[in-house]
């Protein structure tokens, strides 16, 4: 993992990285998000923690896509990445917003995600 990356992963206090055990129907709430170190998923992911200043009660399911164990986590859970930083909201173990291809220009709309989970 990059300093940079994990600078930014710093900077929320609830993240979990790779966590394979916490299947979504098992989530009460948070958000996953699908890490490409081969795309711009970067860019995603810093508009992601900015969103989450005001939101530290929300977890952060971070996952590595190329990591080998992701795939059959991804098949399982019915997620799928395109290397975009998909983003996914779960509340009570069903998704309930996701989002990809985003910037600082939609601050708000991951902010109205977000709300769906307090």
């Amino acid at each position: 993992m990059s300093s940079e990356l994990e600078l930014l992963l710093a900077k929320h206090p609830d993240v979990r990285i790779n966590n394979y055990s916490d299947d979504i129907v098992s989530i009460e709430k948070g958000i996953i998000f699908l890490y490409a170190n081969w795309s711009h998923a970067i860019v995603q992911l810093r508009n992601l923690i900015q969103s989450l200043v005001g939101a530290i009660s929300i977890p952060l399911y971070f996952f590595d896509i190329d990591n080998p164990d992701s795939l059959p986590y991804f098949d399982r859970n019915g997620l799928r990445s395109d290397g975009w930083g998909e983003t996914y909201w779960v509340r009570d173990g069903k998704i309930v917003s996701t989002q990809k291809k985003y910037n600082s220009q939609n601050i708000e709309e991951l902010i109205l995600n977000n709300a769906l989970l307090k």
